[in-house]
C-alpha cells in the first residue's frame, strides 16, 4: 500500500472521511490486508519468542509454582491452589493458567510449556486489534491504514512485549479485553444485541485472569453502546441492562464451579475470610486506600509504586519513573489523534461503527490514565500493558483519518496533520528526556530530524511523493523510540518479580537505600538449592506437606524444584495474610502434618510485615532446631540484621508442639 492510495478510493467531500466498509477491489484487497497483518504478526511473534529459551528462565516462579501445582491435581486446576495438599491459592483466579497447567500435564515443565500460551495471547492480540480497527473503519483505504497502524502499534508496544515474554495474567487480559471490543464494535455495525452479549462472554474471561483490573475498562463498553447502539435510548438502556445481567453471569461462573464441585476449597489468598468475594472486595480496598499511613519507609514503598519504578499517584504518574518509557510514547499523540478523529467524523450519524470506536477506546484510554495516576497500593509498571491497546487504535484511528483530510485538501487537514506528527516527535522526545533507562545517543536524533523533516514537508508540498516521504518520515519519528526499547527487550534477562522493557540498570527495587533493597529481595526469595531439597524429600516421612514457609514467595522456588511437591504457603503471597492462625500452625506442627520450616532469620522480614503467620514462624524459631540439611546436625541460628544478613534457617519441628 502506498501513500498516495490513502486517497485514490476517497470521494472529495466537504466534511467527512468515508470509513463504511468498502467494495473488495478498492484500497487494498482483502488478500492484501491479511498478507499485511501477516507481516505485523510475525514481526509480534519475533519480537515476543526469540531468545526466550536463553533470557526468561523458570519467569515468576510464583505463576510456575502453582501452575506445576494445578497440573497434578485437578482440584488444584480448578481452585487455583498453591499445593496438592490444597492448602491456600495463589492471589488471582487460575483460568488464565488453565493452558500452561494442561501443558506441563502432558508435556512436562519447559519455557514452552509456561511461556508459548502467553505468548500466542500477546500475538493474537495484534491480529484481534487489527480486526476490530477495520470492523469499525471498513475496509476501504483508511480502514486498512487504521487497522494496520493500529496492529503494528501493539505488535512493538515495549510493555507489551515485556509481558508477553513472561508467565503473568496480563497476555491473557488484555486479548480478552480486545476480542470483547471486537464483538462490541461487530454489534454497533450490525445494530444487534448477540455480539454485545459475547463481548460480555470476553470480559468475563478478562475478570478471571485479573479480577478488578479488569473493570477498569467496562465503563468504555457501556458507554460505546449507549452512544453508538442501534434503536432508541430505551432499547440501549434495556440492551446494556442485559449485557450487565450476563457479564455478572458470566464473571460468576468460575466462582460458582469451585463451590458446587469442591466440599472444602483451599483458602483464598490475598483475602480476609479465605473467599474469592472476600479477595475481589479487598483488592478494591487496596487499590482505594494506600501506604502513607505506614510508619515503616519499607513497608510503604513495597505496599505502594515506589518500589516497583511505579511512582506515587498523581496527574503527572504516567510521565514518570519507568512508567514514561512504558507506556507513555504516543499518549500525547493518542490525544490528539482522538480530536483529529472527532474532526474528521463530524456529522457523521451516531451509529456509524467508526464513531463508536473511537467512543470506546478513547473512553478505555481515559479510565486507564485516571485509574493507572490515581490508584495506591502496588503498582507495576506491567500493568500499563492493558493502556496499550488503546493508545495504538487512537493512534491508528487519527493518523489514517488526519493524513487522508491533508492529502484531499480538507480545510482542517494541514493543521490536523502536523498537530499528529508535531504530538508524535514531541511526546517521543520527552520520554528520551526523562526517562531513567539507557539507549543510544543517536535516537533523539533520528526523532527529533524525521518529526521536523515530515512537519516541513506537510508543510511545503502536498502530492505524491511529498504524502510518502511525510508517512514515513512520521512513522520513524513515532516509532523509532518503541521499536529501540523492544529490540533491546529480546535479549535482556528476564527480572520475573517487575519485568519491564529495556531493563538494564533498573532490576531492583526502588525507592529503598541499594544494600537494604538487595537485603529485602534475599530475605523474600530463598534459593532452592539442592541440598535442601534433597534434604526435605530423604526425610519428609509421612508429613502432609514437605515444607512450610512465611509467604508464596518463599513456598515457589522449593514447589517447582522438588517437582510438584506440597509446601505450605503460609500467609499467602507476601506473609500477611491470616492463615494458618497460630493455633492452626501448631495443630498442624503437632499431628506430624508439618515437620519442616523454612524461616527468615530473625531482624528479616518478620519485622516489616505482621500477622498470624509471622506469629507462627516466630514461635517455630524458638521451638524448633535449626539444622544444616547438608550434615543433618543441629546449628545456631544465623543472626539477621542488624548483626548479619537476612538469610533462612531450616528448622526440623518433629519434636515441637
Amino acid at each position: 500500500m502506498t501513500a498516495d492510495s490513502l486517497t485514490t478510493d476517497v470521494r472529495p467531500r466537504p466534511t467527512a472521511v468515508p470509513t463504511r466498509a468498502a467494495p473488495e477491489g478498492s484500497g487494498v484487497g482483502n488478500r492484501g490486508w491479511w498478507l499485511a497483518i501477516a507481516g505485523c504478526i510475525l514481526l509480534a511473534a519475533i519480537v515476543r519468542l526469540v531468545n526466550g529459551p536463553t533470557t526468561s528462565g523458570l519467569g515468576n516462579l510464583y505463576y510456575t509454582a502453582t501452575a506445576l501445582s494445578m497440573s497434578e491435581d485437578w482440584t488444584a486446576f480448578l481452585t487455583g491452589s498453591m499445593d496438592t495438599s490444597l492448602f491456600s491459592t495463589m492471589d488471582k483466579p487460575p483460568v488464565w493458567l488453565w493452558p500452561s497447567a494442561l501443558l506441563i500435564k502432558v508435556f512436562g515443565l519447559s519455557w514452552a510449556t509456561l511461556f508459548l500460551p502467553m505468548a500466542v495471547a500477546g500475538i493474537g492480540a495484534v491480529l484481534v486489534l487489527g480486526l476490530a480497527v477495520r470492523e469499525a473503519l471498513g475496509r476501504g483505504a483508511v480502514g486498512v491504514a487504521a487497522s494496520l497502524l493500529a496492529a503494528f502499534g501493539l505488535a512493538v508496544s515495549p510493555v507489551n512485549v515485556a509481558i508477553d515474554r513472561d508467565n503473568y495474567p496480563d497476555s491473557f487480559m488484555v486479548l480478552m479485553l480486545l476480542l470483547a471490543a471486537w464483538m462490541a464494535i461487530r454489534a454497533v455495525r450490525r445494530g444487534r444485541i448477540g455480539p454485545l452479549l459475547a463481548a460480555t462472554v470476553f470480559l468475563a474471561l478478562a475478570f478471571d485472569a485479573k479480577t478488578v483490573q479488569m473493570l477498569v475498562v467496562v465503563p468504555a463498553f457501556a458507554l460505546l453502546w449507549l452512544v453508538a447502539g442501534g434503536g432508541s435510548l430505551g432499547r440501549r438502556i434495556a440492551g446494556l441492562a442485559g449485557a450487565g445481567a450476563t457479564l455478572v453471569a458470566a464473571c460468576l461462573a468460575w466462582p460458582a464451579l469451585v463451590y458446587l464441585l469442591v466440599a472444602n476449597p483451599p483458602w483464598v489468598a490475598d483475602s480476609p475470610d479465605g473467599t474469592i468475594l472476600g479477595r475481589i472486595v479487598g483488592i478494591s480496598a487496596g487499590h482505594a486506600g494506600g501506604a502513607e499511613h505506614i510508619d515503616n519507609p519499607i513497608v510503604s514503598a513495597m505496599l505502594s509504586g515506589v518500589a516497583w519504578r511505579g511512582g506515587t499517584p498523581g496527574p503527572g504518574r504516567l510521565f514518570g519513573d519507568a512508567l514514561v518509557d512504558q507506556a507513555a510514547w504516543w499518549l500525547p499523540l493518542a490525544v490528539v489523534a482522538t480530536v483529529v478523529a472527532a474532526l474528521a467524523l463530524r456529522g457523521r450519524r451516531r451509529t456509524d461503527p467508526a464513531v463508536g470506536a473511537v467512543v470506546l477506546f478513547a473512553a478505555w484510554l481515559l479510565t486507564c490514565w485516571v485509574v493507572l495516576s490515581f490508584a495506591n497500593g502496588v503498582l507495576h509498571p506491567y500493568y500499563t500493558s492493558m493502556l496499550a491497546p488503546a493508545l495504538a487504535a487512537l493512534a491508528g484511528i487519527g493518523g489514517a483519518l488526519g493524513f487522508t483530510a491533508w492529502r484531499r485538501g480538507a480545510r482542517y487537514g494541514t493543521a490536523a496533520l502536523l498537530a499528529l506528527v508535531v504530538s508524535a516527535f514531541s511526546g517521543a522526545g520527552y520520554v528520551l528526556l526523562v526517562t531513567s533507562a539507557q539507549f543510544p545517543t543517536w535516537l533523539p536524533v533520528v526523532v527529533l530530524v524525521t518529526g521536523l523533516g515530515a512537519v516541513a514537508v506537510a508543510v511545503v508540498r502536498n502530492s505524491r511523493a511529498a504524502a510518502a516521504a511525510v508517512g514515513a518520515l512520521a512513522l520513524v519519528s513515532a516509532l523509532a523510540g518503541p521499536v529501540v526499547w523492544t529490540a533491546v527487550t529480546t535479549s535482556q534477562p528476564l527480572i520475573s518479580f517487575n519485568p519491564l522493557a529495556n531493563q538494564q540498570g533498573r532490576e531492583g527495587i526502588a525507592g529503598v537505600p541499594p544494600e537494604l533493597a538487595a537485603a529485602l529481595a534475599a530475605s523474600m526469595y530463598p534459593t532452592a538449592d539442592q541440598t535442601k531439597v534433597e534434604f526435605l524429600l530423604r526425610n519428609r516421612g509421612d508429613a502432609k506437606w514437605v515444607l512450610a514457609t512465611l509467604s508464596a514467595n518463599a513456598a515457589a522456588p522449593f514447589t517447582v524444584a522438588t517437582g510438584g511437591a506440597p509446601v505450605m504457603t503460609m500467609g499467602g503471597f507476601n506473609g500477611s495474610d491470616l492463615h494458618p492462625t497460630f493455633d492452626g500452625f501448631r495443630e498442624h506442627v503437632r499431628s506430624g502434618e508439618v515437620r519442616f520450616v523454612l524461616a527468615p532469620t530473625p531482624g528479616g522480614l518478620t519485622e516489616v510485615i505482621s500477622g498470624p503467620a509471622v506469629d507462627a514462624i516466630k514461635w517455630a524459631l524458638q521451638a524448633c532446631t535449626p539444622i544444616d540439611p547438608a550434615t543433618g546436625g543441629t546449628v545456631a541460628v544465623p543472626a539477621g540484621p542488624p548483626a548479619g544478613p537476612p538469610g533462612f534457617v531450616l528448622l526440623d519441628c518433629a519434636t515441637a508442639g
